[in-house]
């Protein structure tokens, strides 16, 4: 643990002194790794005006709320992580650009955006996440058009993270507090498949001159054997592996899955690496599932090693619902997890109810539908995993994507603004917010 702080001083020593940063080339048609940015808007959704829109933030001293709106002179913004110091970050568009995107929410640059200076237009999944240092990890759009996991911090220097040796692409998912682990994705075509490996980053100092220079070192992580061709569901090979979070005693949580999009089915599991030989390596442990729902997915995890997500099913054909998942540590045995199955707003057995995030307190954020399958912001406790409580935003539809030690939520919100030929709803642009629950 000592050597991981004197780290991250260090870290906080090199973003101050660190230079400009890279550009980077227009990407193909991005992907989309998994499903969890089914709610996210199609292009055309984004461009749909409702009238205009804040550039700065609107606080609410009463309700503690940030109306945050878009990022200047933008058409949609949505934020998904937020550090303690209440800098919050995001995915927009910035003058027909998408990019990582950045706001603080105290001090005297309060409502004022930031952005990575970097393209991300055609990564479907860029998912920022912001660390208490400052640093951002996410993805951006590759000098060779692929995404390409990147580590950046506002008004300095950017980091090409890379990919594993004779990979194509990369993603980057999220950071640990203390911005000394960064997990993600790395992908390459194997025989004609298209294989993904769960990649966790950690950094390494050189001091030249009284400088120091910052290298990020690329490591592969374990599958246990469950890649192997039935080792978890009959006929299925899980080809894809992702870390989607860490924390600072460089415990992650990720998935193995897969994705037939001949039959659009999905095969997935929720899985937490340990790291062992002194953080060298890491041990894969799958998570338990309840009975009616054996697919899962791991989103969040906290430094008490706590994890949240979600667990889905089918039934005679039926699909059953997602549910918001949590997977307490046993601490007695930390080498164990017990499963809780979360409420959700419409308490019936279909819709869509995720768990996005938790912090050190114990507190849950995420979003849950309706009965007409519309997401509501909503926040769960691990003290009290019987209680669901929805979150202050507006919109029509919401999601609360990352939670800090604060009590502070960041995501987003649409208003329905009209519907297609076929009876469908159609979007408004996702508009920032931000709302204090402590």
């Amino acid at each position: 643990m000592k050597r991981i702080s004197i780290l991250a001083c260090i870290l906080g020593i090199f973003v101050l002194t660190a230079g400009a940063q890279q550009t980077t080339t227009k990407s193909p048609i991005g992907r989309h790794i998994s499903h969890r940015m089914a709610n996210r808007p199609s292009k055309a959704q984004r461009k749909v005006q409702l009238g205009t829109y804040p550039t700065s933030a609107i606080v609410s001293d009463e309700s503690r709320t940030w109306d945050l709106g878009v990022y200047t002179g933008g058409s949609w913004a949505l934020l998904q992580s937020v550090n303690d110091l209440g800098v919050a970050v995001g995915v927009g568009d910035v003058a027909g650009d998408e990019r990582m995107i950045g706001v603080p929410l105290f001090g005297h640059n309060a409502g004022t955006w930031f952005d990575s200076g970097v393209s991300s237009s055609g990564v479907d999944e860029v998912l920022p996440a912001i660390s208490n240092t400052e640093m951002v990890a996410g993805t951006i759009t590759g000098d060779n058009g692929n995404p390409e996991a990147y580590a950046w911090v506002p008004n300095h220097a950017g980091y090409h993270l890379g990919t594993l040796p004779g990979d194509s692409m990369s993603y980057a998912y999220a950071i640990s507090h203390m911005g000394t682990f960064i997990v993600g994705q790395s992908f390459r075509e194997v025989e004609g498949y298209e294989t993904g490996t769960a990649t966790v980053w950690t950094p390494r100092v050189n001091w030249t001159d009284g400088k120091p220079t910052l290298t990020w070192e690329i490591h592969a992580l374990p599958t246990g054997g469950l890649d192997r061709p039935g080792a978890v569901f009959e006929g299925v090979t899980l080809r894809y592996w992702g870390g989607w979070a860490v924390n600072d005693f460089g415990q992650i949580a990720g998935d193995g899955y897969q994705y037939d999009p001949v039959l659009d089915e999905w095969w997935e599991i929720a899985v937490v690496w340990t790291p062992i030989k002194g953080g060298q390596e890491w041990k894969l442990q799958r998570l338990a599932m309840p009975a009616d729902a054996p697919y899962t997915e791991a989103l969040a995890i906290n430094d008490l090693g706590d994890i949240v997500g979600d667990v889905w099913g089918w039934e005679a054909d039926q699909f059953q619902g997602a549910r918001p998942a949590l997977w307490n540590i046993n601490l007695r045995n930390p080498k164990t997890w017990s499963l809780k199955v979360l409420p959700t707003v419409s308490d019936q057995p279909y819709g869509w109810s995720v768990a996005r995030s938790i912090n050190e307190l114990g507190d849950i954020v995420g979003y849950s539908t309706d009965d007409d399958w519309i997401g509501k912001a909503a926040r769960w406790n691990f003290h009290h995993p019987s209680d669901l409580t929805r979150l202050d935003f507006p919109g029509d539809n919401s999601n609360a994507l990352g939670v800090n030690n604060l009590g502070l939520a960041v995501g987003g919100y649409q208003y329905i603004v009209g519907y297609d030929d076929s009876g469908n709803l159609i979007w408004g642009p996702w508009q920032a917010f931000a709302v204090q629950f402590r």
